[in-house]
Formats: C-alpha cells, sequence, structure tokens
C-alpha cells in the first residue's frame, strides 16, 4: 500500500524529467569528455571489477555511520557527555565520506536507466544528495561551535531523507529489478541440446539461438563454435543485435561488453559476466550445454 502511494506521488512529480534529461547528460558528457580513461572510470564506477555492483556496498557506510551519528546525539542530550558530541561528529563526517562514493556510483548506475526506473531513480538520488547537504551544514555547525541543538536537529532530518530514499533504493531493486542478473532465472541447458543446423550459422557473424525458452548467442570462428547467454546481464538487451570488436560483443542498449567465447564481462555497465556454453555438432546440429567453467554465478 505505501510503496503504491509513493510511486503514484512519484509519478505526478513531472518536473523530474527535465532535471533527469539534465543530469544524464551530465554525468554521460563528463566521462565521455575523459575519453578512454572517462570509459574506464565509468567500469570502475559501476563495480565490473567487482563482480557486483559497487553502489550498493557504498551505501552501507553512511546509513550505518548515521545511524551511530543519531544514537550518540541522543546519549549526548539526556547524559551531557563531552565525548558523545565527538563521536557523533567523527561518525556524520565517515558518513559524508561514504555518501560522495555511493553518489558517484549511484549517479553513475543511474544514467543508464531509462522510463520509470530513471524517474525513480533520479528521486532517490535527489534525496539522498538532500541528505548529503543537510549533513554537510550540521557538521559545519558542529566543528565551528555553532548551536550544537540545531546541529542534531539537522541531523535528525537528514537521516529521515536517507531512509526515504534507502525506500525508493529498495524499490529500484525489488520491484523494477534495476541491477538484477537479468538472465539469473532463465533455464539454462546442463544436458546437450539442440540450439541450430549448423548450415545456419555464418562465420564470423553473431546468431541468437533457442535452447528450449533461453536465447543462446552463436559465434563460429574457423572451426570454433562459442555459444553464451545472448540476454545482456545488465539490462536484458539482445546481444546478437550488437557489434562485434575481435572478440568483443558489445549490448546495443547500454554498451557493455562480454568475451564472446568466455562470456567474461569486460565493460559495463554490467558487472555479471554472461553464462559460457560447450558447444558440439552432432549430425549437422549445433547442440550446447552449460559449461563448467562458466563465469556466470548462477
Amino acid at each position: 500500500m505505501i510503496n503504491h502511494i509513493v510511486n503514484r506521488f512519484i509519478d505526478r512529480q513531472r518536473w523530474l524529467e527535465p532535471v533527469a534529461d539534465f543530469l544524464q547528460k551530465v554525468v554521460a558528457g563528463a566521462y565521455k569528455l575523459l575519453g578512454k580513461p572517462g570509459h574506464d572510470l565509468k567500469t570502475l564506477a559501476h563495480g565490473t571489477w567487482l563482480g557486483h555492483p559497487l553502489h550498493p556496498v557504498l551505501t552501507d557506510i553512511p546509513i550505518g555511520a548515521w545511524t551511530l551519528a543519531v544514537l550518540f546525539d541522543i546519549i549526548y542530550l539526556f547524559r551531557g557527555t563531552h565525548g558523545w558530541v565527538s563521536a557523533a561528529d567523527v561518525t556524520i563526517f565517515v558518513g559524508l565520506l561514504g555518501a560522495l562514493g555511493a553518489a558517484i556510483t549511484g549517479y553513475t548506475d543511474w544514467s543508464d536507466t531509462f522510463d520509470r526506473e530513471r524517474r525513480v531513480g533520479i528521486a532517490h538520488g535527489l534525496l539522498n544528495t538532500a541528505a548529503i547537504v543537510v549533513y554537510l551544514v550540521s557538521l559545519i555547525i558542529r566543528v565551528t561551535h555553532g548551536s550544537r541543538g540545531l546541529a542534531i536537529v539537522l541531523a535528525l532530518i537528514g537521516y529521515g531523507i536517507v531512509i526515504t530514499a534507502a525506500f525508493l533504493g529498495g524499490d529500484l531493486v525489488f520491484s523494477i529489478g534495476t541491477g538484477v542478473n537479468h538472465h539469473a532465472w532463465q533455464e539454462v541447458p546442463t544436458k546437450f541440446t539442440r540450439v541450430m543446423l549448423e548450415g545456419q550459422l555464418t562465420e564470423g557473424m553473431l546468431v541468437k539461438a533457442m535452447a528450449g525458452d533461453t536465447p543462446i548467442l552463436l559465434y563460429k570462428r574457423g572451426d570454433t563454435v562459442c555459444a553464451i547467454s545472448e540476454t545482456c546481464s545488465h539490462a536484458g538487451g539482445p546481444l546478437s543485435e550488437g557489434e562485434l570488436d575481435g572478440n568483443l560483443v558489445q549490448c546495443p542498449w547500454h554498451a557493455s561488453r562480454f568475451d564472446v567465447c568466455t562470456g567474461l564481462v569486460k565493460g559495463g555497465p554490467a558487472t555479471i559476466s554472461q553464462v559460457r556454453y560447450e558447444t558440439r555438432i552432432q549430425n549437422g546440429q549445433i547442440e550446447v550445454r552449460r559449461s563448467e567453467d562458466t563465469l556466470q554465478p548462477n
């Protein structure tokens, strides 16, 4: 019920669309301006090297630190001990450092979204940005020996904003499916399964085949037939419609890059490798089964 109310409210905020348009251009333009180093930096921010999105790892830092800060501030109000003041100030500072990293990685991930995913994502991002500003002001007041009461009130307001933003972050993952492995639930053949006639496979071309309801990407190079998942792990894009650069296939949706024979993810925004399949040819039929050497966790 709460989820429905929140989403209806966000859908009515038409001003989010032009803001999202502007910020996506800023984020994409910043990385593009840096050229290849920018592309590498973007891949780093996505968490491709980690095999898992980096953003949710970093979000635990500000949430944990600022939760402690709330507790320390409350204890200080009841006990008046100066040690709790210092503890609260330090945890707010640590939270700000973590929040900066979370903001950079979060906006980087969000820059590749669209439609409702983009709309909820920008609301999530703007709330977290507002929380950073509120906590920064609270910290400045603290270190300049301003009103401790005002600093505590601002921290409590910031914490409320962070919890609201966290709710939207959960909605992005669990309701919309942002950042999840988009072929985790596909049935993967573990026994050799016919997918295509050998004569239908053209040398050097990306070809989509089907193993039951599971799409497979085939690529023939000399006497070798490579096979990986055809569904991009990042957002479900069709790799068979992508571009081939040497032994790398680039997704047509968000430009994630994978080794066409091993399935290894070579460039973000994807963080999870494709399923790798063994292939064989029997009686003119190409058959595939999940390889024991696959790098896909599922």
